[in-house]
């Protein structure tokens, strides 16, 4: 699984919420006025699932948190993926016929916004990427 470059949005998306500079995508994620909440599919303390829409082009995302806890040094590791999705996907995450532990095989063909904050770095990694992405629970 190598980063993306991001210069396709394979039709998925806006140039903000899809933005080729995953900073960007990611800023318009967590603005206000850009990606909202529609659903959440599953909020446990370490594993959050929800379903998100684009305030500018609705287009819907799927986004999973999952936070591992670091025992020693109180620095826990963070890991968000979001990856656009199909109306119909959204769709059947909401319904409960698609698993959310399903989730990363719908980026099999799709490039995806991550964001990776493991326990010993300073800040976060952001960067587009592509392919299956494995979808577990934190603890």
């Amino acid at each position: 699984m190598g980063a993306h470059d991001g210069s396709d949005r394979a039709g998925f998306g806006c140039a903000m919420c899809c933005a080729e500079d995953a900073a960007v995508a990611q800023a318009h994620h967590r603005s206000r006025d850009g990606v909202r909440l529609e659903r959440t599919i599953r909020d446990d303390s370490h594993f959050i699932v929800s379903v998100q829409r684009c305030g500018l082009c609705s287009q819907a995302f799927v986004s999973v948190f999952t936070e591992y806890i670091d025992w020693v040094a109180s620095q826990d590791a963070q890991y968000r993926t979001v990856l656009p999705i199909t109306d119909a996907e959204a769709e059947d995450l909401v319904a409960g016929r698609l698993s959310p532990h399903r989730a990363g095989a719908l980026g099999r063909d799709r490039r995806h916004l991550r964001s990776d904050w493991p326990s010993d770095a300073e800040k976060p990694s952001v960067y587009w990427d592509s392919g299956v992405f494995e979808v577990r629970e934190g603890h």
